[in-house]
């Protein structure tokens, strides 16, 4: 969706562009509230349980469920095959889940001391798993042209290939949770010296298309995940004589990777 304001002779100025995706699938637009809704659901039926005393007497407390979440994402993936679940992430949260809600319950006894090796084997599979995969589904991506200034995208469990097209681009917002985005700003100009893109990704894949002649400083704190730039570098010299533009790359990627290039 974008906002638009008029001013004094009546023209439109595009100011900022707002997109959601949830859950790609063309055919029905509820499914995108099928994880968050089901979460709120699982959360509060563990709540009510515990309110009324009827837990197992296995579950010492009921925020030793949380791993139920992780299931229900995995469950998720499996029931949306072919309208933007993975059946990669399917199986590993599933089985991540089950693992750890089993040691929640006593049930089995993991070793932390080898988890944590194994989660950064995981994220790293996740990584290369979204690098190759993501593209060759990029066919049933939403797509979108960015004119405003500036933007915010939000994506769960879904994919969108977006190009901002603004002479007087300031920066943006992206949210992207399991899912992946496509952003080209190589038809893009940044208005002053510098823009600020914030980014939180978690479980997802964000890449990220420039012009040559921006620099690119990152600020985002990885987590299990990867920054890998591609692109042009402060200091680095300027090959076509253009006005040096800055684009900051602020906010956090857990267990997810960012790919930059020109």
């Amino acid at each position: 969706m974008t906002h638009t304001m008029h001013d004094e002779n009546g023209s439109e100025n595009k100011t900022r562009y707002n997109t959601t995706c949830a859950v790609h699938c063309s055919s029905d637009e509820r499914c995108g509230g099928v994880f968050m809704g089901g979460a709120f659901i699982l959360a509060g039926t563990a709540l009510l349980l515990d309110r009324l005393g009827y837990l197992p007497l296995e579950v010492g407390s009921v925020w030793s469920l949380w791993p139920v979440l992780m299931v229900w994402g995995g469950v998720v993936n499996f029931l949306l095959l072919g309208r933007g679940g993975s059946p990669g992430w399917g199986l590993g949260l599933t089985a991540a889940g089950g693992l750890l809600l089993a040691d929640n319950l006593g049930y089995v006894d993991l070793r932390w001391a080898l988890i944590w090796p194994a989660l950064f084997i995981a994220a790293g599979v996740a990584i290369v798993w979204g690098t190759f995969f993501h593209k060759k589904k990029g066919h049933g991506k939403e797509k979108g042209e960015i004119a405003a200034g500036r933007f915010e995208t939000n994506i769960v469990m879904g994919a969108r290939e977006d190009t901002v097209t603004s002479r007087e681009f300031e920066g943006g917002s992206i949210s992207c949770v399991m899912g992946g985005l496509d952003l080209d700003l190589r038809g893009a100009e940044i208005r002053g010296e510098e823009a600020v893109l914030d980014v939180k990704v978690v479980m997802g894949g964000v890449e990220l298309a420039v012009p040559p002649h921006w620099e690119i400083v990152s600020r985002c704190s990885p987590v299990l995940g990867e920054i890998e730039n591609k692109a042009r570098r402060p200091g680095m010299p300027v090959e076509d004589g253009r006005p040096v533009k800055r684009l900051v790359i602020a906010g956090s990627i857990v267990m997810g990777g960012m790919e930059i290039h020109y």
